[in-house]
């Protein structure tokens, strides 16, 4: 795992790539490297974090065994020994210089253009010049589980694996981009392909792009095959080749030469994880989960994980690092906001550093995760949500949204986590589909959070969203709420921050959910199978039963965050100056009274705009470190 950086310019131009390496360097702390082109026109550099051949046979840029190509690569191809075989066997015995999975990558495409890149099966970013051609080939996973930006300016492309790379090009021209930040209060992020800056935009994933001097030549999806669905079987069948594909997957994912650790939650995807991976005999004897205090836990009505996580850490023979959250976390903000690029503002990204950060000085270099099952097999609670919904008759539809508008918008005590949800079913249920599927995802109303800017020539945050929904209108709903659960939520958020998080110490996470043969295999799975007898996740439940606990697997469903809302339900330094009314007018981007008049409803607890605020208060702080 590693950080990368490239350009693709006019012959004879010159670039001090030192600079950005110095500011990914945390992503790749074991070595780097720099590739200048003899005729100027293509710069390549990398930091690298060595998990596979730890050896200085694996530095890069690597170049193949005849010179013409060299590489610059972040990530990790799992079938790496399967096509280091097929090679061989194909074309006869390869000098290798090397066991890195790098290297194999390299000497395939050689031989087979980009076609050899459709083979690969893992998490990667990478980028590969013909010293011959004079042409750069760039590609990022199918998945986007590996970041990687770009900025077209001047005649020149810029690629890096981090936005701070690209700013470290000081020449470079970066503008905020204020339709980001409007989009980042109502969804805890930026949708790709966008970024906070106007120039900046992340390379959409599974797409092959060539450059030819700073111009782009060609462009070609591949990986298109899993996106086709597999054979349909029965329920039984599907239930045994779901629980043999996660078995294959992080078999897969085990092989590392460093230590390899765990996320635990003890719920059912960190659980079936971890499982399986104690099952392979693998090297590992620790996992990590976080906890909070009761008292935060019941105003943010989330079911305590350390409960769970302790009876698998127990089950599985492991020793469980518990991490207790604090409040005191939010004061960690100003450090992770350099880190937490592209708008991201998910109180579970400091959970993710928290463990990160932990397992790296417990000497892990390599960590499994959960993530990927809920948008692939409908796990989270809107799709119980818009079930229901879809199921009600007109008039219980306007019955119900009557009601909720005349009901308070919170109450205390301990039915209010439950009443929170009804309203928000209440009010969903009296808006159009796609309307409706949309405010699934978002924090905030798109009037209210417009309403905040001195702008307002921003537009109303979620039209993009609207719009992809609107491409998938032909699709079943829950198809389309899937794909945009895949291309939003999962994409831009939850791998986002999880890289971002686990990098900047300089730790790798893998995700067997998303291994491309299960991906294939969950978009074959039937609707009916995700959302059965009540059950998200249902044919995964099914899947996992003769090897979890039924309390495991059948637990409700609990956020990966932090309490928010206890947090946010009192007045705290932090906010007080960020949000101080003679700031905000002086810094010029929000109304100030808009913005008064949220704190007062909140510390109130009138109405609950604990995550809006919290958006709100990361962006004050990335503004900040903009000098705005």
């Amino acid at each position: 795992m590693c950080g990368i950086l490239a350009i693709s310019s006019p012959q004879n131009c010159q670039f001090d790539l030192n600079p950005a390496i110095q500011a990914i360097h945390h992503r790749g702390p074991d070595d780097d490297g720099v590739f200048h082109s003899s005729e100027g026109d293509a710069h390549l550099g990398q930091v690298r974090l060595s998990i596979i051949d730890l050896s200085a046979a694996g530095h890069q840029p690597m170049k193949d065994a005849s010179g013409r190509y060299v590489m610059t690569y972040n990530g990790e191809v799992y079938n790496f020994l399967e096509l280091k075989t097929y090679l061989e066997s194909t074309y006869g015995s390869i000098a290798w210089k090397s066991s890195s999975d790098t290297e194999v990558i390299l000497e395939g495409f050689a031989r087979e253009g980009y076609s050899f890149l459709s083979k690969l099966n893992g998490i990667f970013a990478l980028a590969i010049y013909d010293q011959e051609a004079k042409e750069l080939h760039v590609l990022r996973d199918p998945i986007g589980i590996k970041p990687l930006y770009f900025s077209a300016q001047g005649e020149a492309v810029f690629f890096s694996s981090e936005v701070k790379g690209l700013l470290a090009f000081k020449h470079v021209k970066r503008t905020v981009r204020k339709q980001s930040l409007v989009e980042q209060l109502a969804f805890m992020y930026v949708p790709e392909p966008y970024t906070m800056y106007e120039e900046f935009m992340k390379v959409q994933p599974g797409i092959y792009h060539r450059y030819a001097e700073g111009k782009l030549v060609d462009s070609k999806p591949l990986f298109t095959h899993l996106q086709s669905p597999m054979n349909q079987s029965s329920e039984e069948v599907l239930t045994e080749q779901l629980h043999a594909t996660l078995e294959k997957a992080v078999r897969r994912q085990l092989i590392a030469d460093v230590p390899i650790s765990l996320f635990l939650s003890g719920g059912l995807d960190s659980s079936s994880i971890a499982f399986e991976a104690v099952k392979a005999k693998a090297n590992i004897q620790s996992a990590y989960t976080i906890s909070f205090s009761k008292e935060d836990n019941s105003l943010d009505g989330q079911s305590s994980d350390l409960h769970y996580a302790s009876l698998m850490a127990k089950k599985l023979g492991l020793s469980l690092h518990i991490i207790q959250a604090e409040s005191e976390f939010l004061s960690l903000l100003p450090t992770l906001l350099d880190f937490m690029e592209d708008g991201i503002s998910d109180p579970a990204a400091i959970n993710t550093f928290l463990i990160c950060q932990s397992a790296r000085k417990d000497g892990v270099k390599v960590m499994l995760s959960g993530q990927g099952a809920d948008e692939y097999l409908a796990g989270y609670r809107r799709y119980q949500a818009e079930k229901m919904i879809l199921d009600m008759s007109t008039l219980t539809k306007k019955t119900l949204t009557t009601l909720g508008s005349l009901l308070p918008s919170t109450i205390s005590g301990k039915f209010s986590t439950t009443y929170r949800r009804f309203k928000k079913i209440a009010k969903a249920a009296g808006q159009a589909s796609q309307e409706r599927i949309a405010s699934y995802f978002m924090w905030g109303g798109g009037e209210q959070i417009k309403s905040l800017f001195v702008d307002h020539e921003v537009n109303k945050p979620g039209q993009d969203l609207v719009n992809f929904l609107n491409q998938h209108a032909h699709l079943d709903t829950f198809s389309s709420m899937l794909l945009a659960d895949q291309q939003f939520d999962l994409l831009a958020l939850n791998l986002s921050y999880t890289d971002k998080m686990s990098m900047a110490v300089g730790l790798e996470v893998r995700v067997p959910f998303l291994d491309f043969e299960m991906v294939q295999l969950m978009n074959s799975v039937p609707r009916e199978l995700m959302l059965k007898n009540g059950q998200q996740k249902y044919i995964l439940k099914k899947a996992m039963e003769p090897y979890l606990p039924k309390e495991v697997i059948y637990r409700e469903k609990a956020g990966f965050a932090l309490p928010i809302r206890s947090w946010f339900s009192k007045r705290s330094e932090i906010m007080d100056h960020y949000f101080d009314p003679h700031r905000l007018e002086t810094q010029g981007v929000f109304r100030p009274q808009q913005v008064q008049h949220l704190l007062n409803e909140q510390f109130s607890g009138k109405e609950d705009h604990s995550y809006l605020l919290f958006s709100m208060l990361c962006q004050q702080i990335w503004l900040d470190k903009q000098g705005i």
